[in-house]
C-alpha cells in the first residue's frame, strides 16, 4: 500500500511538470498581457506559485523557507500591471526547476506521524493536520495552474500539454 506522502508527492511532481508545460513558449510580453483589468497576468500568477512553493512547501517538507519572491508575489503584494518590476518568466521557471527536485525528494521522508500531527498554520479545509495543509497547498497549485492554462489560451497559444 502506498503511503500518504507518496500520493502527495505524485501530485507535487505533476504540478512541477505542468508549471513548465503551461509556461512553455510564453514570452515576457505574453506573460504580462491582460484581457481584463480585473485579472492578474500570467507573470504574477507564475510568480505567486513560485513564491508559495519556495516559502510554504519548502518549509513544510523540512527545507528552508525562501522569501526572496514574497514582496512581489506574496499574499499582500500588489499587481504591477506592466510586469516591469518582475523578473523574467525564464528566471521564475529556472528557480521553480531548481527548488522542486529537493522538495520532491523530501516527500519520501515525511512520516505518517508527522502528517497526522496538527498543522503549523490554518488552511481553509477541515483537515487541520499537517497532511491537510500540504493537500491545501497542492490544491492551490492546481487552481493557479488552471488559471495559467486559461490565460495561455487567451494569449493565443495551444492548450497546455499534460506530457
Amino acid at each position: 500500500m502506498a503511503s500518504t506522502a507518496a500520493g502527495l508527492k505524485a501530485q507535487f511532481d505533476l504540478h512541477t511538470r505542468l508549471y513548465n508545460n503551461v509556461l512553455d513558449g510564453i514570452s515576457d510580453d505574453e506573460a504580462v498581457s491582460r484581457k481584463d483589468d480585473h485579472v492578474n497576468h500570467m507573470k504574477w500568477v507564475a510568480g505567486h506559485l513560485l513564491n508559495t512553493r519556495l516559502e510554504g512547501m519548502n518549509r513544510l517538507t523540512g527545507g528552508e523557507a525562501d522569501s526572496s519572491y514574497a514582496e512581489k508575489f506574496g499574499r499582500s503584494s500588489v499587481l504591477d500591471p506592466t510586469g516591469a518590476s518582475y523578473p523574467p518568466i525564464s528566471e521564475m521557471i529556472a528557480k521553480w526547476n531548481e527548488v522542486s527536485p529537493s522538495i520532491s525528494g523530501r516527500f519520501n521522508h515525511l512520516p505518517e506521524e508527522l502528517l497526522d500531527s496538527p498543522a503549523p498554520s490554518q488552511s481553509p479545509i477541515p483537515d487541520e493536520s499537517f497532511r491537510g495543509l500540504i493537500a491545501f497547498l497542492l490544491s492551490h497549485e492546481a487552481y493557479h495552474v488552471g488559471q495559467l492554462g486559461i490565460l495561455r489560451k487567451l494569449a493565443g497559444k495551444d492548450a497546455m500539454s499534460y506530457r
